[in-house]
């Protein structure tokens, strides 16, 4: 309530929401995965420590949702201790994972460790075209024991799907949209993007006819949701103003689907990368659509800018990012 009051009455950017990768690992291999690239040899991991101050840094700037991702997140044998880190009596935690390792005593042990909401990622209502997709035959039914796994234990639970322009009106994502709601639980969508192994592949992203058929979607099946619409008051994307995306190497991303770092919390502050972020003019307001899946001037000033280094993050350079606009004629 505190944070929604300062947002609205005193029009304050609080930030919200943090996805937070504790990892890259992972047990799949998905045809679409974004998170594979950020992976590197080189790097130490954040340690339970630096998350104990990344934390406190912030829930200063208000945060008080924390989704922890990777990868796989559950292969990370001390995410338990990463969890409580974050005062979950005091904040709402929530887990996304394929499923794979969500044993049931593993649950109850996320549970136990402050989790309140466990999401599985499932993209089709389909078995096989799932199990393609996730290139792991078996992945779908497993997917579901630990959905309903999760929902034993007593978490919430909910589905996170990706949404692209091949499979926008397939049969596989109609049945999904019944399972789900049959389920009674929410259905997440995940807006495709060109980066990872989707790098470059235009095609799967959301024409704008497509974009007019998700909003459709989303009143026709009030149980689906866009980040779009998640923020403390007013609707578009949130990113930096609401929310940002931590690296497991400590780098501050807008989202995990705009590979470019403004800082890294090992030395910097959320405040100092923040600050630097709104000098992007995309991220000093909330912009009408998704910036990462549906604007593809934004998409291509992002490949253009990246393109000039090797390494996943790209750094931020207030100079070279203007260049890369005016290449693209979205400055």
């Amino acid at each position: 309530m505190a944070g929604y009051l300062r947002a609205t009455a005193f029009r304050e950017h609080r930030l919200r929401f943090s996805d937070i990768a504790v990892d890259y690992a992972c047990n799949l291999s998905c045809t679409h995965c974004s998170a594979l690239p950020m992976r590197s040899e080189d790097k130490p991991l954040l340690a339970v420590e630096d998350y104990r101050r990344i934390a406190t840094d912030l829930r200063r700037e208000g945060c008080v949702l924390f989704h922890f991702t990777g990868g796989e997140p559950l292969l990370r044998k001390d995410l338990e201790d990463i969890i409580q880190a974050f005062d979950p009596a005091s904040s709402c935690i929530s887990i996304q994972s394929n499923g794979m390792a969500a044993t049931p005593r593993r649950l109850r042990s996320l549970r136990r460790s402050g989790v309140d909401i466990f999401c599985v990622s499932l993209d089709s209502g389909m078995a096989e075209e799932h199990d393609t997709f996730r290139r792991s035959p078996g992945s779908f039914q497993k997917t579901l024991a630990a959905l309903q796994a999760a929902r034993d234990e007593g978490l919430i639970v909910s589905v996170s799907a990706c949404v692209s322009h091949q499979n926008l009106h397939s049969e596989g994502l109609r049945r999904l949209l019944d399972l789900t709601a049959e389920l009674g639980v929410t259905c997440q969508f995940n807006l495709a993007v060109p980066i990872g192994h989707w790098k470059a592949n235009t095609e799967v992203m959301l024409t704008t006819d497509d974009q007019e058929q998700v909003r459709a979607l989303l009143r026709n099946h009030p149980h689906c949701r866009l980040d779009l619409y998640h923020n403390w008051s007013k609707v578009g994307c949130g990113t930096i103003k609401e929310k940002l995306y931590l690296s497991a190497y400590g780098d501050v991303l807008p989202c995990p689907f705009i590979p470019v770092a403004f800082g890294n919390l090992r030395d910097s502050t959320v405040a100092a990368v923040r600050k630097l972020a709104m000098e992007v003019p995309q991220f000093r307001d909330y912009w009408p659509s998704c910036l990462a899946a549906e604007d593809p001037e934004f998409t291509a000033q992002v490949a253009r800018y990246c393109a000039a280094e090797p390494t996943t993050p790209a750094r931020f350079d207030p100079t070279r990012w203007r260049a890369a606009g005016e290449a693209t004629g979205d400055a």
